[in-house]
């Protein structure tokens, strides 16, 4: 089991009028072929938020996971996988005006952290690959 995961989701929870769109966009990108180092998974699920109000919505995870490759045994060219999923949430961006958060989740402790957002439609991708850490591909 790989010890991270990176993901991308779309940033907010009243997501019901963009659902439909964003789901189809993901999958499609998820079955295309040339992925390097894993092929992504979309995610589509509801939590409810404990101790929350009983009008709040709940937490709306919308987006796709990436099973990113263990330091030391990354294949060349491995973020081009993030760098795909990045530009294509930026055209997803432009044509919803939603903003998606990137982020990696620690497999083994359950601890996620958000490092970027996709809020334009040319994001920075030499910033992304400074903040997940990448030291060369």
């Amino acid at each position: 089991m790989q010890r991270h995961t990176l993901y991308a989701y779309v940033d907010g929870s009243d997501l019901d009028d963009v659902v439909a769109p964003i789901e189809e966009a993901l999958v499609a990108l998820a079955a295309a072929p040339g992925w390097v180092a894993s092929r992504p998974t979309v995610v589509n699920q509801k939590r409810t938020v404990i101790g929350g109000y009983p009008d709040d919505l709940p937490d709306w995870e919308l987006g796709i996971n990436l099973v990113l490759p263990d330091q030391g045994d990354e294949p060349e060219g491995w973020f081009g996988d993030v760098a795909r999923i990045t530009e294509h949430l930026a055209k997803l961006h432009s044509a919803l005006g939603r903003e998606f958060v990137i982020g990696i989740t620690d497999n083994v402790t359950g601890v996620a952290e958000d490092l970027f957002f996709v809020e334009s439609d040319a994001p920075d991708l030499v910033g992304l690959r400074s903040v997940v850490g990448v030291r060369g591909d």
